[in-house]
């Protein structure tokens, strides 16, 4: 597993290894005196519980604070709002997003009466994080287009630049995305976190 370390609180983790390397070798030690399985074992365990704090302990609230990024893994609904051919519309969108420490992917599905559903997903995803403590969600994705029953929709490549806003129950993202389209296009989402499937189960 790659575990990128862009997000984590560096001073912190560097600290928190050198404890657990130390209280390993010093249980290895005092189990198995093989000075060279010691050294192995010891690193392979610290590399262990690394991947795993990765994947899955950095959501916990009391392991939250060796890591920069929220946790917004799940599912969100909202709108798009954009302009095509000087006519103002809208459509429905739907957002899964993945998440562990190191990486992040979302998949987008829009939907809007009498078309047919359009996806797309994300080829590159990263958090910033200004001085203020504002963050934001940024990623540039691929949709695969529709040409299905006169649908004119082509595929493209775009991407989302959203702010990350706590609420009271999960998170809301909201900003502007723009396309490579030709005429381009461009226009705002705004989504708010759900507990429901999204409509892409795949």
């Amino acid at each position: 597993m790659d575990i990128n370390f862009k997000y984590y609180k560096t001073k912190w983790l560097i600290l928190i290894i050198l404890i657990l390397g130390t209280l390993v070798a010093y249980v290895l030690e005092a189990l198995w005196k093989n000075g060279f399985a010691l050294g192995f074992s010891s690193s392979a365990l610290v590399l262990s519980i690394l991947c795993l704090y990765d994947r899955f302990l950095w959501k916990w609230p009391i392991f939250s604070f060796f890591n920069t990024i929220p946790n917004l893994n799940g599912n969100y609904k909202g709108l798009i709002h954009y302009n095509r051919e000087g006519i103002n519309e809208t459509k429905a969108v739907y957002l899964n997003i993945k998440q562990t420490c190191s990486q992040v992917k979302v998949f987008c599905c829009f939907h809007k009466e009498g078309e047919n559903n359009s996806w797309s997903q994300s080829s590159h995803a990263y958090f910033t994080n200004d001085l203020l403590g504002d963050q934001e969600l940024h990623f540039v994705y691929h949709n695969t287009g529709s040409q299905m029953n006169g649908d004119t929709l082509s595929p493209h490549d775009g991407m989302n630049i959203l702010r990350i806003r706590k609420e009271k129950e999960g998170y809301a993202l909201e900003g502007h995305y723009f396309t490579n389209r030709d005429p381009q296009t461009k226009g705002t989402m705004k989504v708010t976190q759900i507990k429901s499937t999204m409509r892409n189960n795949k």
